[in-house]
C-alpha cells in the first residue's frame, strides 16, 4: 500500500487555527496541502465581500454600458453558447441577465453536427435580420476569423470566455472578458465560463444603484504614520493613492487638483479636527463625510471605535501575517455599508449561484480561491430546485428535498444536462430552464432522461471498440498517447470516450471522429497535471480551430490534412516527454480508531466543497477490524462491501472494484489497515459515517 503524508511543524497548525478560530486538525489538513493563511478565507468565509471586483476586468464597465446602450435603442442581440454544462448555463444566465435589463435576446447552441464557437453562416443569417450584437458565452476567445466576419458586418462582439487564449493574440472582439487574459488584473484564474457570466450579472446588479462609475476618495490623517493619505475608487476598485509627509509644507494646488469633483470621505472627524485644522487652516471648507457616522447606523456595535481598531480587528485581518493597510481597510468597510444597504440590487446575482455552481462543478474548475465561495453559496440554492426546470429533473431523480453536496451536483445532475449536448440536442436542456410553458418543461424533462440514458447506451456500446483500438494504438505513438479514429462515434461523445481511455491508461488519449462532409472533429484528455498545449500549438497549421483548457482541449480539421496531422503527431511523441507522475495517495491525517465516528464528517463537510483541485480529504487507520465482508453489483459482483468495527462505533464501508482482493479480507477477526475518504450516508432519516477505501492492506 503506498502513500505519502508530507510532515508539517507543529507552530504554524497553531498559528493558523488560532488566528482562523478552525480546529486544530482542519488547520493541519490545509497546511500539509499547501494553503496558505491568505488562502484559508476561502475556506473560512462565504461571504460574497470575499469575492474579486468585477471590475478589475479593464471591460467590465464597457460591457454593460454597451447592454444598456442596446437595451435604450431596442437593439436585435444574439447569445451564442457551447454544447455542455458550462455553456448551457452560461446561455440561460446571460439570457435571464438581458432580459432583466431589458432584452429579450435570442439564443443558439451547437445542435447536431454544429461546430462549436461562432458559426459564420449564423453571423451572415444574423446581420441579414439587422442583428448588432452578438454575445460568447463560453466560446469566442480563439474565433478569430468569425468575429472578424461580424465586424465586417457591423455587428460587436463580446467574448465572455474562459478557455486558453492563444498566446498573446486575442480576436478583434469589441470587448473580451476571460480572467486568462493577460492584459487583464483579475486575480483569479480558475473560473467557469458561467462563473464569467455571473461576473457581468454582478456588475448589471451595480450599475443599477448610484455607486455605478462614481468616484470615491478616503482622505484620512495617519498620525502614527506622520502623512496624510489619499485614496481613490471608482466601482470599489482603487484607482490611485498619495500619501504626504505631515511635517511638510502641503502642495494645496496639486491636492485641490487631484481632490476636484471627488466625493471626500474620512473616519471620526472629530478625532481629526485638530490636524485637519493644522493642515489647512480651521477656515478650509473640505466636505468631508464621516464614514464613522454611517458605519455606526448600521452596525451601533461599532460605535466608539477607532479607524485602526476596525481595520486591525476586522475579518480581513485574519487573513494576512500584515494588517491591512489603511486603503484596504477603508474599502473593505464601505463596500460591507453600501453592499448592505444596496442588498435588494443582488438579488437576482445571488439567485443566479445555483446554475454557477453547477457549470463550475461540471466543467472541473478547481476547487479554489472565490469558487469555493460561489459553490458554496449555489450547491444549497440548487437543492432547493428554485427553478422549475430544475425541479422537473429533481423529481425524476428523486432528489427533489435532499441535502446535495458538490458530489451529488457532479453524478446526478450534470449528467443528465450533458447528455443532451452530448447528444446533438443542447438546444432542450436551454429551453429547459428558460420556458414558460409548464407541459413543455415536463416534456423536456423526459426527453433529457431519454436522451441520457442513449447516451450510457452509446458509450457503452463503443467502450470495448475504442479500448482495443487505443490499446494498439500506443506502440504506435511511442506508448506516450492513444488516439482512435471512427466515423461510427457522435462528436458530442468523443470527450467521454477520450477521458475513460485517460483512466485506462494514464497517457494523454486523443478520439478523432469524422463528421458527415468529411471533415474531422477531435477531443483530448489528459492525466491530471499533464498540458497539451504544447501538442494543439504544435499541429496548429493543420486545424482549422482549437481551443480548450490544459488537460482537456478539442479541434477541428479537414480532411486533406488528416494523413499530415498523423505523421507529424507519430514524429512528436517520439521526442515528447509528457509530464505523468504515478498517483500516489497523499495522507491528510491519521486517524485512530476511536475518532471512527460520526462527527468526523462534521470536520470533513466543514472544510467543504470537494472536487477538482481540492481533492475529497484521504485518512489513514490502522488495526481496524473487518466484521463481514460481501461482493456486491452487478454481474460480475465486481464490488466489496464490509462492515467495519472500532470499540466505540461499526459503520459501513464500500471499495469499488476490488472483487480479486475478496479471498484475502474475507476471514473473520481479520484487521486491515485503510486509506480512506468518509462520506455521508442518508437512509431512513438517518445519517451515519460511510468510508469509501481507497486502499488496504493486512495490520501488522
Amino acid at each position: 500500500m503506498k502513500w505519502n503524508k508530507k510532515a508539517i511543524d507543529n507552530q504554524p497548525v497553531r498559528d493558523l487555527a488560532g488566528r482562523t478560530g478552525m480546529d486544530l486538525l482542519q488547520a493541519s489538513i490545509l497546511l500539509r496541502r499547501g494553503f496558505s493563511l491568505e488562502d484559508s478565507r476561502f475556506f473560512c468565509e462565504d461571504d460574497l465581500r470575499y469575492l474579486h471586483n468585477p471590475f478589475l476586468f479593464r471591460h467590465m464597465a464597457d460591457v454593460v454600458d454597451r447592454i444598456h446602450t442596446a437595451a435604450e435603442e431596442e437593439e436585435h442581440v444574439l447569445i451564442c453558447g457551447d454544447r455542455d454544462v458550462d455553456g448551457i448555463t452560461s446561455t440561460v444566465l446571460l439570457y435571464e441577465a438581458l432580459k432583466e435589463a431589458g432584452i429579450t435576446a435570442e439564443w443558439r447552441v451547437p445542435v447536431g453536427d454544429d461546430a462549436y464557437g461562432l458559426n459564420p453562416e449564423v453571423i451572415r443569417d444574423f446581420a441579414s435580420r439587422d442583428g448588432s450584437l452578438i454575445f460568447c458565452v463560453d466560446c469566442g476567445i480563439s474565433d478569430f476569423q468569425e468575429i472578424a466576419l461580424a465586424g465586417e458586418l457591423g455587428i460587436d462582439v463580446v467574448v465572455l470566455d474562459h478557455h486558453n487564449p492563444r498566446g498573446d493574440e486575442l480576436p478583434d472582439a469589441l470587448c473580451i472578458i476571460n480572467p486568462k487574459v493577460a492584459e487583464d488584473r483579475y486575480p483569479f484564474e480558475g473560473l467557469a465560463g458561467c462563473a464569467v457570466v455571473s461576473k457581468l450579472i454582478w456588475a448589471l446588479c451595480f450599475s443599477r444603484t448610484e455607486l455605478y462609475n462614481q468616484g470615491y476618495c478616503f482622505f484620512y490623517v495617519n498620525s502614527s504614520e506622520g502623512q496624510l493619505e489619499i485614496y481613490q475608487y471608482v466601482n470599489l476598485v482603487e484607482t490611485g493613492r498619495k500619501t504626504y509627509a505631515l511635517d511638510e509644507p502641503l502642495p494645496l494646488e496639486e491636492l485641490s487638483e487631484t481632490l476636484r469633483g471627488w466625493p471626500l470621505f474620512s473616519y471620526d472627524l472629530p478625532g481629526q479636527k485638530q490636524a485637519l485644522d493644522d493642515l489647512f487652516g480651521s477656515a478650509a471648507d473640505l466636505h468631508l463625510t464621516d464614514l464613522a457616522v454611517e458605519v455606526c447606523r448600521d452596525f451601533p456595535s461599532l460605535q466608539g471605535m477607532s479607524f485602526q481598531t476596525l481595520r486591525d480587528k476586522s475579518r480581513l485581518a485574519r487573513y494576512s501575517l500584515d494588517a491591512p493597510d489603511n486603503g484596504e481597510a477603508f474599502l473593505h468597510l464601505f463596500s460591507g455599508l453600501m453592499l448592505k444597504r444596496y442588498s435588494s440590487a443582488f438579488s437576482f446575482y445571488e439567485n443566479s449561484l445555483d446554475l454557477v455552481a453547477l457549470g463550475t462543478l461540471a466543467d472541473l474548475m478547481p476547487l479554489v480561491d472565490e469558487n469555493r465561495i460561489t459553490v458554496k453559496r449555489g450547491v444549497p440554492l440548487l437543492a432547493k430546485a428554485q427553478r422549475p426546470g430544475l425541479r422537473e429533473l429533481f423529481i425524476r431523480q428523486r432528489i427533489l428535498g435532499k441535502p446535495l453536496e458538490s458530489n451529488d451536483v457532479s453524478w446526478s445532475i450534470s449528467p443528465w444536462i450533458n447528455s443532451s449536448g452530448r447528444m446533438g440536442q443542447a438546444d432542450k436542456a436551454v429551453e429547459l430552464f428558460i420556458t414558460e410553458d409548464e407541459a413543455r418543461r415536463s416534456a423536456l424533462a423526459d426527453e433529457l432522461h431519454n436522451l441520457n440514458q442513449e447516451r450510457k447506451k452509446l458509450g457503452d456500446s463503443l467502450g470495448e471498440k475504442v479500448l482495443e483500438e487505443s490499446r494498439e494504438s500506443l506502440e504506435e505513438y511511442s506508448s506516450k498517447l492513444t488516439l482512435v479514429r471512427s466515423q461510427d462515434i457522435p462528436r458530442g461523445i468523443t470527450g467521454i470516450l477520450a477521458a475513460r481511455m485517460v483512466n485506462a491508461f494514464s497517457v494523454p488519449s486523443l478520439i478523432l471522429a469524422r463528421q458527415p462532409d468529411g471533415s474531422l472533429s477531435g477531443s483530448i484528455r489528459s492525466p491530471r497535471g499533464c498540458s497539451i498545449q504544447d501538442l494543439l500549438g504544435h499541429h496548429a497549421d493543420l486545424f482549422t480551430d482549437y481551443g480548450g483548457h490544459d488537460c482537456a482541449a478539442g479541434f477541428s480539421m479537414e480532411a486533406s490534412r488528416e494523413k499530415d496531422f498523423l505523421a507529424m503527431l507519430k514524429e512528436y511523441c517520439r521526442k515528447w516527454k509528457p509530464d505523468i507522475r504515478e498517483d500516489i495517495p497523499e495522507v491528510d491525517a491519521e486517524v485512530p480508531s476511536d475518532f471512527l465516528k460520526p462527527e468526523l464528517w462534521d470536520m470533513v463537510s466543514r472544510l467543504g466543497p470537494y472536487g477538482e483541485g481540492f481533492r475529497p480529504l484521504t485518512f489513514l487507520s490502522r488495526d481496524i477490524l473487518i466484521e463481514k465482508s460481501e461482493l456486491i453489483g452487478k454481474e460480475p459482483q465486481n464490488h466489496l462491501k464490509f462492515l467495519l468495527s472500532t470499540e466505540i462505533s461499526k459503520f459501513p464501508a464500500l471499495y469499488w472494484n476490488a472483487a480479486e482482493k475478496f479471498q484475502e479480507f474475507m476471514r473473520p477477526d481479520n484487521r486491515v489497515n485503510l486509506l480512506y475518504h468518509v462520506n455521508r450516508n442518508s437512509y431512513m432519516n438517518r445519517e451515519t459515517l460511510q468510508i469509501t477505501v481507497i486502499d488496504m492492506e493486512p495490520a501488522n
